[in-house]
């Protein structure tokens, strides 16, 4: 464990014992505030090839980018911690195919505004920048990106395809993983997802993509990495076989990062949509 988690998880206990109230409150922030990440001058150059768009999604400015005049428009939708300039070979093989490319940066993310984002967040972001292009076809989702892309796709996200990479199942398979790396105790957590719950407008118990995916109609392609460390293959899985046209590509050796960029996933991502 690093020093700066080891620092973190010792002044928490300390505030749990004194006052859950405000441990809960710290939950909350430290749950919901993503890492932020530099950019690398090739995926600034990507960025500065499309044309960029600016939008207001519940009071923050996203910052989107679109690529392409013709073809069917794809939503990419990056992870935690991450941006949409990610996408930046995904994206040019998408172009070199004849698709439309549409990215965003999420709220709290990127060069988007705010501190504090979350799942729901990505999704709303997600309906709210298809809207402003016009609507698109498809939806490639990374990650936590790919469970929003699911939360976007039940709230009415007009897509005939989805893509999900490395996909979170629910929201409790992070919100756990938190949990356990900083030393939350159950009573501290239950407070957390109710003050969200109450902040964000949603139920907590909702966040499960297997729990509606039965209601899906459209195609859908999942790929995991088997030895991903940070988002179960089981989660994958587990979206793949509760949803009704799903196809589960598994992949070895990828991890959780390298297969957004895979010569061979994103072969599989263009015939998917193609």
């Amino acid at each position: 464990m690093a020093a700066g988690i080891r620092f973190t998880r010792a002044a928490f206990a300390a505030v749990q014992r004194a006052s859950p109230g405000l441990a809960a409150r710290w939950a909350e922030r430290l749950f919901c505030s993503p890492p932020r990440r530099a950019i690398s001058e090739r995926m600034a150059a990507w960025l500065a090839a499309g044309r960029r768009f600016d939008l207001t999604v519940g009071g923050r400015r996203v910052a989107a980018w679109s690529w392409g005049d013709r073809g069917p428009g794809v939503l990419i939708v990056h992870g935690w911690g991450s941006r949409g300039a990610r996408f930046v070979d995904l994206g040019g093989a998408l172009l070199a195919s004849g698709f439309r490319v549409v990215t965003f940066d999420a709220p709290g993310h990127g060069v988007s505004s705010g501190r504090l984002s979350s799942g729901l967040e990505f999704a709303r972001a997600a309906l709210a920048v298809s809207a402003a292009v016009g609507a698109v076809s498809a939806v490639v989702g990374h990650s936590l990106g790919g469970f929003a892309s699911a939360l976007a796709i039940e709230q009415g996200l007009p897509v005939r395809r989805a893509v999900f990479i490395s996909p979170s199942a629910n929201v409790n398979t992070y919100s756990a993983q938190f949990a356990s790396l900083l030393g939350v105790h159950d009573p501290v957590m239950a407070s957390m997802r109710q003050r969200l719950e109450r902040r964000l407008g949603f139920e907590w118990k909702r966040m499960d993509i297997p729990r509606f995916a039965p209601e899906m109609s459209i195609p859908l392609l999942v790929i995991h990495d088997r030895e991903d460390r940070e988002v179960r293959w089981d989660d994958g899985a587990a979206i793949a076989n509760a949803w009704p046209d799903a196809r589960l590509v598994t992949t070895t050796g990828l991890g959780h990062h390298r297969i957004v960029s895979d010569p061979g996933v994103i072969q599989q991502v263009l015939a998917f949509l193609k």
